[in-house]
């Protein structure tokens, strides 16, 4: 593990291309209205406080991953069966962005494609990119992030330039109080994107300087926060909370709409390149979190076949796993935050802190790391 040595900027900006992901494509906060973007505002404020504990569990264990403290902190079997348990979220959460990132597809630019043969293709792309390994993946984070900041840097000037903002959508502020505000927040807010932050737990033991991992999980949370907080005012201003609740990809939506003396248009590609480029990102990162996982558990070596057979169960679950869009979106806005998110994102690691807590305090046993 101490081979790999991952940097502080490649580790920013993964973090940050991970909590883009699916929080720009998909429509989190709508449901309070023009208030949405205090949703985006607020809930970076609890995710910095759930990266905190995964980090103050990892400062525990520096070297081990969170498949590997958990069996040191609940024993071998209950650890193990914890840890089995979070291979295969990873694995089932990467089909369902997967999923997500292929209705996109299907939807917008390949609506004669069927879905089979577009995951087929991007699978291709991901398993190569795991076989290559995280310390090349980090560095290729590092393009993804210039080419994220180049396309919302275009896509926000032809939005002013264009005269596509109208202000007054974003007012009244709190016209229905709090209450929609809280409701969005807790839990969809703080679980997409933040909580899937437990992703991390599996990379931090790969960081060259351990001592600054909280400094930069915090300022890329801060900055993942403050521009989707942005973004959600711009949606806001160019095609209303209406419109927003009832289009499937609102960034999408917006960007179309742009047209500048019919000569400037069809954004619509780029906004596309760079969703695909987030997914790429963030599926890969439970792809790998998965086949880590499944080596670290079953102490075996890495292996060709581990990463074919993850992979071809990640595209497997994301054809199966809804018959529309539209029950796919129902399951991942109502039923994962609270049966899977919740569990595997805050109280699986809460419970660890606490059996630590007590055992470190007020048993007298340490642990060895």
């Amino acid at each position: 593990m101490t081979k790999i040595q991952i940097g502080q900027v490649q580790f920013f900006c993964m973090m940050v291309l991970f909590l883009f992901g699916t929080a720009v494509l998909l429509d989190i906060g709508s449901g309070a209205m023009q208030d949405a973007w205090l949703v985006s505002l607020i809930s970076p404020l609890f995710g910095g406080a759930v990266f905190y504990l995964y980090y103050y569990l990892f400062t525990k264990f520096p070297d081990k991953s969170l498949i590997e403290y958990t069996k040191i902190i609940w024993g071998k079997y209950l650890g193990s069966i914890v840890g089995l348990s979070y291979i295969i979220y990873f694995i089932y959460i990467a089909a369902r962005v997967l999923r997500d990132f292929l209705e996109m597809l299907v939807i917008s630019p390949y609506f004669r494609t069927s879905m089979t043969t577009l995951g087929i293709c991007i699978m291709l792309v991901l398993i190569y990119a795991v076989n290559l390994g995280i310390e090349v993946f980090s560095r290729v984070a590092v393009i993804c992030f210039a080419i994220m900041l180049f396309s919302l840097f275009v896509i926000n000037t032809m939005y002013v330039i264009g005269g596509y903002i109208s202000p007054e959508n974003i007012i009244p502020v709190l016209s229905n109080g709090l209450k929609p505000i809280i409701k969005e927040v807790f839990p969809l807010g703080i679980t997409v994107p933040y909580g899937e932050l437990i992703t991390f737990t599996m990379l931090l033991p790969y960081i060259n300087n351990k001592k600054k991992v909280m400094k930069t999980g915090l300022f890329a949370i801060a900055c993942t926060g403050l521009y989707l907080t942005f973004n959600m005012l711009m949606l806001i201003s160019v095609i209303g909370p209406d419109l927003i609740i009832r289009s499937a990809f609102p960034s999408l939506t917006a960007v179309s709409n742009i047209n500048i003396a019919d000569f400037i248009q069809r954004l619509d590609t780029l906004i596309i390149t760079l969703m695909v480029i987030l997914g790429f990102v963030k599926i890969t990162i439970f792809f790998f979190c998965g086949v880590m996982g499944i080596n670290q558990l079953f102490s075996m070596k890495p292996h060709l076949l581990i990463n074919y057979s993850v992979g071809g169960m990640i595209l497997f679950f994301s054809i199966i796993i809804a018959s529309t869009y539209q029950e796919h979106l129902q399951e991942g806005l109502d039923l994962v935050p609270y049966y899977l998110h919740i569990p595997f994102q805050i109280m699986i690691p809460f419970a660890l802190l606490l059996t630590l807590l007590i055992n470190e305090k007020i048993l007298k046993k340490p642990y060895k790391a």
